[in-house]
């Protein structure tokens, strides 16, 4: 019988582990197995058992390869939302680890006949051997020889596996350590929840509800926020980072002024785009009488036209992405003044964009611009407070 052997989950295991997935010395692996006195039928059972340790070994390496590629690029992580990495690690490297375990305890020495264990402490990975005068003469079925591959090539896999995990784990830690890297990872992620919590904001943004969060307080408190933002790397799931970018994006908007949905399309830093944007919006008609002759604001059927409203949303910062809910917004604020084109006209007066060269596209949308902030100015400076 076998001695007791465990392994449990932790950053020293998997270290340890990492150094004892290494190819055994022949003369150990013999010195190992006449000590257990197999039989050549104990050798070929061993190697089948070994074989298949192996196959799921290889299914667990390709899968931890790809996770390796995306484990690290999401801020949330619902992979570890009850343990730590590294017990993911190991727990996705399951069959590796009791494969290594059987292999180990099969060449432990036995049990005697009363239950005491045998003196010497030889294993394939340590203590004092003695090297065989006959080597490999003494089996005469290649059975022992292919064990002995075999057992290498898994030690081998097995290697690459925790090379694998390991490189997941330090990547992680050097992420949690740096804001330039964090950062970056929690702007993507946020953007993306905001996206995805855009209706639960539509819904909410008339009500007049508490939206303090723990994390969002600890956040505006912070001296370093970057430094808290990057503690913070891996250690939300994915709901409660929604939750904390939600309340995030309302709370930074009601300070400033912005509608949940407003924080939710431009964001906090943008206010005073979002300020002049209101303004040319609420006096559109008035704007269109102003600009005839210049440029085009009514086109086909009395709608704003497609190529104006391009344009406005280069204005407003559109970077391309989140056309559809720029647009959303404007036609609301549009509404019961004058109606605006589908997003695909819009689309169609980007796409003419290929014909001109960039330095005439960067000429005509700065003075679009110019004309625009020149227009919202008029009414700023109106209702700017008087010097006495």
């Amino acid at each position: 019988m076998a001695q007791p052997f465990y392994i449990e989950a932790s950053d020293e295991t998997l270290r340890v582990l990492g150094e004892k997935f290494k190819p055994v010395e022949d003369d150990r692996f013999l010195y190992c197995l006449q000590n257990r006195k197999w039989t050549v039928e104990d050798v070929h059972k061993f190697n089948a058992h070994l074989r298949i340790g192996i196959d799921y070994a290889s299914m667990e390496f390709e899968r931890i390869k790809e996770l390796r590629k995306v484990y690290n690029l999401d801020f949330p992580s619902d992979h570890k939302r009850y343990f730590s990495t590294v017990v993911d690690m190991m727990s996705r490297m399951r069959s590796t680890l009791s494969t290594y375990k059987n292999n180990l305890n099969k060449f432990r020495p036995r049990k005697s006949k009363k239950g005491s264990i045998s003196n010497d402490p030889t294993s394939l990975h340590s203590g004092p051997y003695s090297k065989d005068f006959f080597g490999w003469e003494v089996y005469n079925d290649d059975a022992v020889k292919e064990l002995y591959n075999v057992l290498n090539s898994f030690l081998k896999l097995a290697n690459a596996i925790y090379l694998e995990a390991d490189a997941i784990i330090e990547e992680e830690k050097e992420i949690r350590s740096d804001p330039n890297k964090a950062c970056p990872r929690y702007e993507r992620s946020r953007q993306r929840s905001l996206k995805t919590s855009s209706k639960i904001i539509e819904a909410l943004k008339d009500k007049n509800v508490d939206f303090d969060n723990d994390i969002v307080k600890a956040m505006e408190a912070a001296e370093d926020v970057r430094l808290m933002i990057a503690s913070l790397f891996h250690e939300l799931s994915s709901s409660d980072f929604n939750y904390v970018c939600v309340c995030k994006a309302i709370s930074d908007g009601r300070k400033v002024g912005l509608t949940p949905e407003e924080s939710t399309i431009f964001g906090k830093a943008n206010e005073k785009a979002v300020q002049k944007l209101k303004i040319l919006l609420d006096h559109i008609l008035e704007l269109a009488e102003k600009m005839k002759g210049t440029i085009k604001v009514v086109g086909w059927k009395g709608m704003l036209d497609g190529e104006f409203v391009m344009h406005l949303l280069f204005w407003c910062g559109w970077d391309g992405i989140e056309n559809q809910k720029l647009l959303s917004y404007v036609k609301k604020r549009c509404e019961g003044k004058i109606e605006v084109v589908k997003m695909g006209a819009v689309m169609r007066e980007k796409r003419k964009l290929v014909r001109k060269d960039n330095d005439t596209i960067i000429k005509e949308q700065n003075a679009f611009n110019q004309q625009m902030d020149a227009f919202v100015n008029t009414f700023l400076a109106e209702s700017a407070p008087k010097v006495a």
